[in-house]
């Protein structure tokens, strides 16, 4: 089978790269021909990148050279500064008329007329993102050069959504998974279904993802239920210190997020407010970068908090988490919105304690009390309090750490059981495909 799976980017640090990542590599070593295409342009020191081609999964990717000029936002704005510069002569001839007809100083006429013309040039010719025409024609290659049977999509949100309906027209199974859930207090949904249902058969991380991708995105398609794939860090040789902290060890509360609205790290650093007044020598790290890191380093520095040595940065090599998790102490993930975490059951394979948010697919993972504890989202009283419980009873943690090790054993997270069943609904895509283009003989006549 040969199967193409397509990704918007290649973050430098992300969940949902980590699963379609493991998921490639993992059907690659059963045998089974795989390629990866990117709708945007990442670098070869990639993490992602990097293990694909290491794992002899193809990669295709725009090119650099027509990436950056087209669908970069800081490579636009070097653009239109010297286009407008090469236009300078143009800007004084309009500004003239500016002067003349409309009797404003010379210096407003100019500004005027330099602002009317950045307008024109950014919102027709270098502003607009030319990432979808260019990925159509990477497709068209591709499906030329390499003839996939099948697509899987891994899409977040409205994204990905025009790969199938190019894909519905070439004729090619689709596999779309939406890796968020979809929730109407967020405006990513608006028009969903008109591209949604031409896929073969289409993929919910969670069963509240599921519900969503029905009642918000008006999904009529074959919805499965799928979890993460999350390789077993005990089989590759890791193992954890079991012994309860010392008094005078720093608990180490650990976050794995990047740095952006669903996550709520807002209300982190709020309750991270509250601990630090009660356990002050606590330490939390956040690992993960994004476009909110200079909105959340100002809210940590109004809170009180040195939000540098909060918000680490992301790690850029697989080899990284096993040493961040044998630091750990407690978990948390603060979200507000989520399809089904990686990050959380990735701490449940490493025996972490942890403290989680009701959203999406977390409380069918983690039951209070039980394996994990749980908070409202957007409650960052409760995150403080769920926290301070764990500093202050070792044997919870111990006792919350061995649950959620013994949930994720229990789980079908394991690479041959997830890739088996990716297999199966590949194959279900391909039968209906085919019986979808049988011609159907009228009976009778």
């Amino acid at each position: 089978m040969r199967i193409c799976m397509v990704g918007y980017n290649m973050n430098e640090f992300g969940g949902l790269e980590e699963f379609a990542v493991a998921l490639a590599v993992s059907l690659k070593q059963r045998g089974h021909q795989v390629s990866f295409l990117s709708a945007a342009w990442g670098p070869p020191d990639n993490q992602y990148i990097r293990r694909l081609r290491e794992g002899n999964v193809p990669f295709v990717q725009i090119p650099k050279w027509l990436w950056l000029p087209t669908s970069h936002w800081h490579t636009k704005e070097k653009i239109r500064a010297v286009t407008l510069w090469l236009l300078t002569p143009l800007i004084v001839l309009l500004a003239g008329v500016v002067f003349l007809v409309k009797r404003r100083s010379w210096s407003q006429s100019f500004t005027s007329a330099r602002n009317w013309l950045q307008g024109q040039l950014m919102r027709h010719i270098i502003g607009p993102d030319r990432y979808k025409p260019l990925t159509r024609l990477l497709l068209n290659w591709w499906r030329l050069r390499w003839r996939p049977d099948v697509l899987h999509i891994h899409g977040y949100t409205s994204n990905l959504l025009f790969v199938i309906d190019w894909a519905y027209e070439k004729g090619i199974p689709v596999v779309y998974e939406e890796q968020q859930t979809p929730d109407p207090q967020f405006d990513w949904w608006r028009g969903f279904e008109k591209s949604i249902n031409k896929a073969t058969i289409v993929v919910a991380v969670s069963e509240k993802s599921a519900e969503g991708l029905r009642t918000v995105c008006g999904v009529t398609r074959p919805i499965v239920v799928e979890g993460p794939l999350i390789p077993d860090p005990i089989a590759a040789g890791w193992h954890k210190d079991t012994t309860p902290s010392q008094g005078d060890k720093p608990i180490v509360v650990t976050s794995l997020a990047r740095l952006y609205v669903t996550k709520g790290l807002p209300y982190l650093l709020e309750a991270i407010a509250q601990v630090r007044k009660i356990h002050p020598t606590t330490q939390f790290h956040v690992y993960g970068d994004g476009p909110l890191r200079d909105e959340l380093l100002a809210y940590a520095r109004q809170l009180g908090l040195d939000g540098t040595q909060i918000f680490v940065g992301a790690f850029t090599q697989r080899e990284e988490l096993s040493r961040i998790m044998a630091q750990t102490d407690i978990f948390v993930m603060s979200s507000i919105l989520e399809g089904q975490p990686l990050s959380l059951v990735e701490a449940m394979s490493y025996g972490c304690p942890i403290v989680a948010t009701t959203v999406g697919g977390i409380p069918e993972l983690i039951q209070d009390g039980i394996n994990g504890l749980l908070c409202a989202p957007g409650n960052s009283n409760c995150l403080a309090q769920k926290i301070c419980a764990l500093i202050e009873d070792p044997e919870l943690r111990m006792k919350l750490g061995r649950e959620a090790r013994q949930s994720y054993e229990k789980g079908p997270f394991q690479p041959a059981s997830v890739c088996n069943r990716f297999i199966s609904i590949y194959q279900d895509a391909l039968q209906r495909d085919r019986l979808q283009a049988e011609p159907q003989y009228a009976l009778g006549n």
